[in-house]
């Protein structure tokens, strides 16, 4: 039976592991390419089988993606391209250069 968890215990188990944040905004990046590649492949009605084939890639390589499992970022920029989507990097406000 699954159990369910409140947003209180859930807030406890963060607060007694602050690592967990600070992994958490690490990852970020990756999450938000993911989204991306998700949300316009789905708004084009494409099967991840359709990207990969435009892509020149396996299915389980977008498969990848979409899990933000991100280890070649030749791939990344061919789903990209295949999507007509750009990848562009700003400076974070949080950062210290």
């Amino acid at each position: 039976m699954t159990k369910f968890v409140t947003m209180d215990e859930i807030t406890k188990q963060l607060e007694s592991k602050p690592q967990i944040i600070e992994e958490m905004l690490v990852d970020e990046p990756r999450y938000q390419i993911a989204r991306a590649i998700i949300g316009e492949r789905t708004r084009r009605g494409w099967s991840q089988g359709t990207l990969a084939r435009k892509a020149h890639l396996t299915q389980a390589q977008v498969s990848r993606l979409e899990r933000a499992r991100i280890g070649n970022f030749v791939t990344v920029l061919k789903t990209l391209d295949a999507l007509d989507l750009r990848l562009e990097i700003i400076p974070s406000k949080n950062r210290k250069v």
